[in-house]
C-alpha cells in the first residue's frame, strides 16, 4: 500500500510542479473505480481536472467545473443549496429537501446526501473526476445520471509545505485560500486548509444592498498516522460557513405590477431581463453553517487491502427570497428553515492489481435526516399589495381577495428520514493479455419515513371551501408516511487493449434514484413519488498516440430513464413539486481531447453532441423539450509557456459552448431559449515559490441565465436567475 501511495504522490508531484515546461502529458490517476488506476485503462467515461487545471483556471466551485465539462450543467433557483447539477441533459434541482440528486456529489469518498453541500469554495484540491452515466454498482443510489467527486490533498508525511494565496477583483471581491502540512513524527502528519471570500453583489438594487453577492469561509483538517506498514488511518474535519445574498433574480414585469408601482410613486424597471438590475422589497438571503468528520482505515492484507470508511456530516440554513421579484409587498420566503443530518458507513474489500482476477467486495448503510420548518415556522408572507395586484393580472378586481388576504401564511414542520442498506461486488477478469471482463452487482434496500405538516392560514373568504391561493399552492397536510423499496444495480463491461496506445470497451450499466414524500404538493396531487431508474449503454475508445503528446477518447452513449422525477410547476403559479411525470431517452457522443504538440503549449478540449427527449408520459404529450440538453455543447482550453527570468509565463485561455437549449424545467414558452458562450482569460508567470496572475471572467460580458423561472400566475413576473456578468482580478500566491 505505502509503495501505491508513494507512486501516486509522485504522480501528483509531477503534475503540480509549477515551473515545467510541457514535455508530453503527464499520466492521469484516477480513483473512479475507487481504486487508484490510469485514466486510460479505465473503461468508464471520466473528465478529470488536475490541480494545476483548478489552479490556471481558477476553478472555485462547481459552476465552473461545469465550464470545462461539456456533459455537465449547473443552475441555482432559491439557493446553492437547490442546485441541479445535470449530466447529459438529466437531473433535478433539491428545491424540496424530499427530492434527492441524479447526480452524487462525493468528497474524499464521502456519499454527500445533499449536492449542495458541494457549491461552497474548493479548498486545497487536488484532483476532481466527473464520471457520466449511471455509476450504481460502486456508488450506489442517486448517482443514475453520474458522480462528481472530489479528492482533497493528503497531508505529506515526507516534508512540512504549504501556501497562501490572495486575490484582489472588481465588486470588492477578496478571496484567501491557506494551506499548510508536515509531519509531526516519521508516521504522523498533519494538513490545515481554509478559505475565506467576501464580494458585493453584482444585481444592481435601487432598494438597498446589491445582490448576489457573498461572505463566505471554510476550514479543513486531517490527521494521517501510519502506525504499522499495513495500517493507514485518516481522520478528516471540515466546517463550511456561508453568507450570502444568493440567488437573486433578474426580472420583467407585466402592466399589473407596473401600474402599482407607479400608483405608489416607486421606481419602474426597464424590464430587461438581462440588465442585472431589479429592485426587491425583501433582499435575498443564504445562510449555511455545516460540520462534517470522517475517518478512514486502510490494512493492507497483503494480496487485498480492506478499507473502513465512517462519516458524520450535518447543516443548518435558511433562505429568505421575494418571489414576486418586486418593490411591491406580494408574496415571499422569509427565514426559510432546513437542517439535515447525515451518518454512513462503508466496508470494502478490494484486491490488487495482480493476477487475472481483480475484486472488490463491500457493504453500505447510511442514515439520513432532512426537515423543512418546525414549530411556529410561517416563512409564507403574502403582502398588503397583493389584491391590487393580482386583481388586475387575472381580471377578478377587488373579487381577487376572496382567495387571498395579506397576512396570510403556511406553516412548516416537515421530516423525512431515511435508511439504506446495501450490499455490492464487482470483479474484473483478464481473459487474454488484451481482453478483460468486469462484472457487477449492487442490492440496496431503502426505508423512508416522513412526519409531514403542511399547514396553511388565510383570512380569506374561500379558505373554509379549501380554495385560497395558500392551499392551492401549498395543499394542507398532517400525516406521516412509510415506503419501503429495494432492487439491483448491475455493471458489464467487456474491454480490448489493441495495444500499449489504444484501448475500446463496452459496457451495459443500471442506476436508481430514491423515491420520497413531497412536503408540498399541488391540490390533487400524489404526496408519494416512485423511484426513478436508468440503463445505460456505452461504446468506447481511449488512446494516446504520439509518445503521450495526444490523448483522444471518445464514448457513444444511449441512457433510458424510467419513471422521471419531474419538478412540476403548481397550478396556482407559486411553488413545485415532484411528480414521475414521464420517461425519457438521452443519446449522443462524447469527446475528450488533450494535446502537448510543443514544449510552449498546452491544449485541452471537449465536445458533446447530444439528443435528449422525452419518449412518454404528460411531458412527452405535451411536446415538451429536456432542459439543459443542448444538441451541441463543448470548450477548448489553451495554455502557452514562455520560460522568463527563472520561471514560467503564461497564457490561459477558456471557451466553453452550449448551444440552444430551454433552461427552464418546469415550463417551456419560447423566451427561455437561449445559447451560452463563456471565455475566460488567465496571464501569470510561476515558479517554484511564486504564481501572479491577472484574470478575467467572462471576458465578452455574456448576459446567460442559468435559470429561467415559470410565471407567478396573479402577476405574469418572469425571473431570470443569472450568471455574473464579466469580473476580473488579480491572485498572488506564495508556495514555502
Amino acid at each position: 500500500m505505502h509503495k501505491l501511495i508513494a507512486i501516486t504522490v509522485a504522480v501528483v508531484t509531477s503534475i503540480s510542479s509549477s515551473h515545467a515546461v510541457a514535455q508530453g502529458l503527464e499520466e492521469v490517476i484516477v480513483t473512479a473505480t475507487k481504486r487508484a488506476e490510469s485514466l486510460q485503462d479505465v473503461p468508464v467515461t471520466v473528465n478529470t481536472l488536475s490541480e494545476m487545471t483548478i489552479q490556471e483556471a481558477g476553478i472555485t466551485d462547481l459552476s465552473d467545473v461545469a465550464a470545462l465539462v461539456p456533459a455537465l450543467t449547473v443552475s441555482t433557483n432559491l439557493s446553492p443549496f437547490a442546485s441541479a447539477l445535470r449530466i447529459r441533459g438529466f437531473g433535478t434541482s433539491q428545491n424540496d429537501p424530499s427530492l434527492e440528486a441524479s447526480v452524487a456529489f462525493i468528497l474524499d469518498g464521502v456519499y454527500m446526501g445533499s449536492s449542495g453541500l458541494g457549491m461552497s469554495d474548493l479548498t486545497d484540491v487536488e484532483r476532481i473526476e466527473v464520471l457520466q452515466g449511471p455509476q450504481g454498482t460502486l456508488y450506489g443510489k442517486n448517482s443514475n445520471a453520474g458522480v462528481i467527486s472530489v479528492i482533497t490533498k493528503n497531508p505529506n508525511l515526507e516534508e512540512s509545505e504549504g501556501y497562501i494565496e490572495a486575490s484582489l477583483g472588481d465588486y470588492s471581491m477578496q478571496r484567501y485560500v491557506g494551506s499548510v502540512t508536515g509531519p509531526i513524527t516519521e508516521s504522523l502528519a498533519y494538513s490545515l486548509s481554509g478559505s475565506w471570500h467576501d464580494t458585493d453583489g453584482w444585481m444592481e438594487s435601487d432598494t438597498g444592498k446589491d445582490l448576489n453577492g457573498a461572505k463566505d469561509w471554510n476550514a479543513r483538517g486531517k490527521v494521517l498516522w501510519l502506525p504499522t506498514d499495513a495500517l493507514s488511518i485518516r481522520l478528516t474535519a471540515t466546517h463550511v460557513d456561508r453568507d450570502t445574498s444568493c440567488c437573486a433574480a433578474d426580472a420583467t414585469q407585466t402592466a399589473a405590477v407596473t401600474d402599482q408601482l407607479i400608483v405608489q410613486g416607486l421606481p419602474v424597471p426597464k424590464n430587461d431581463a438581462f440588465d442585472y438590475k431589479n429592485n426587491v422589497n425583501v433582499n435575498s438571503k443564504f445562510d449555511l453553517e455545516s460540520d462534517g468528520v470522517n475517518i478512514k482505515l486502510d490494512y493492507d492484507l497483503d494480496r487485498a487491502v480492506l478499507t473502513s470508511l465512517s462519516a458524520w456530516n450535518d447543516y443548518d440554513y435558511n433562505v429568505s427570497t421575494d418571489a414576486d421579484r418586486s418593490e411591491l409587498a406580494l408574496i415571499a420566503l422569509v427565514d426559510d428553515k432546513y437542517s439535515g443530518e447525515q451518518y454512513s458507513q462503508e466496508l470494502r474489500l478490494t484486491s490488487g492489481l495482480e493476477g487475472p482476477l481483480q475484486y472488490m467486495l463491500g457493504g453500505f448503510y447510511a442514515y439520513e435526516k432532512r426537515t423543512r420548518g418546525g414549530p411556529n415556522s410561517a416563512p409564507v408572507e403574502i403582502g398588503e399589495d397583493i389584491i391590487q395586484v393580482g386583481g388586475a393580472a387575472t381580471g377578478l378586481g377587488p373579487g381577487f381577495g376572496l382567495v387571498v388576504q395579506p397576512g396570510d401564511t403556511v406553516l412548516f414542520n416537515n421530516k423525512w428520514e431515511t435508511e439504506t442498506f446495501a450490499l455490492f461486488g464487482q470483479s474484473t477478469y483478464n481473459i487474454t493479455e488484451q481482453w478483460t471482463a468486469t462484472l457487477g452487482l449492487r442490492y440496496t434496500t431503502e426505508n423512508k419515513d416522513a412526519d409531514l405538516l403542511t399547514q396553511p392560514v388565510s383570512t380569506a373568504a374561500l379558505f373554509a371551501a379549501g380554495s385560497a391561493l395558500v392551499q392551492l399552492a401549498f395543499a394542507p397536510v398532517d400525516e406521516s408516511f412509510n415506503r419501503e423499496s429495494d432492487g439491483f444495480t448491475g455493471l458489464a463491461n467487456l474491454t480490448y487493449f489493441v495495444n500499449e496506445e489504444v484501448m475500446v470497451f463496452a459496457s451495459a450499466s443500471s442506476g436508481t434514484k430514491s423515491g420520497g414524500f413531497n412536503g408540498v404538493a399541488a391540490e390533487g396531487f400524489s404526496r408519494e413519488f416512485k423511484d426513478e431508474d436508468t440503463t445505460n449503454y456505452e461504446l468506447g475508445i481511449k488512446s494516446e498516440l504520439f509518445n503521450n503528446r495526444l490523448r483522444i477518447n471518445a464514448t457513444v452513449f444511449y441512457t433510458e430513464f424510467s419513471d422521471l422525477q419531474f419538478l412540476a410547476q403548481q397550478p396556482s403559479g407559486v411553488g413545485t413539486y415532484v411528480s414521475n411525470a414521464a420517461e425519457g431517452t438521452s443519446a449522443g457522443v462524447d469527446l475528450n481531447v488533450s494535446a502537448a504538440p510543443w514544449e510552449f503549449l498546452m491544449l485541452s478540449g471537449g465536445l458533446q453532441y447530444l439528443d435528449a427527449e422525452y419518449t412518454d408520459g404528460i411531458l412527452s404529450e405535451q411536446n415538451f423539450d429536456v432542459p439543459y440538453a443542448p444538441t451541441w455543447s463543448g470548450n477548448v482550453s489553451a495554455t502557452f509557456l514562455l520560460p522568463v527570468a527563472e520561471g514560467v509565463s503564461y497564457l490561459r485561455g477558456d471557451y466553453s459552448y452550449m448551444s440552444d437549449h430551454f433552461n427552464n424545467p418546469t415550463y417551456q414558452p419560447e423566451t427561455v431559449e437561449q445559447d451560452k458562450n463563456l471565455v475566460n482569460l488567465r496571464l501569470g508567470w510561476r515558479n517554484d515559490d511564486w504564481d501572479a496572475a491577472l484574470w478575467v471572467k467572462n471576458a465578452t460580458d455574456e448576459a446567460y441565465a442559468s435559470l429561467s423561472a415559470a410565471p407567478i400566475a396573479y402577476s405574469g413576473t418572469d425571473a431570470f436567475f443569472l450568471e455574473a456578468p464579466r469580473t476580473w482580478g488579480v491572485t498572488v500566491r506564495y508556495n514555502f
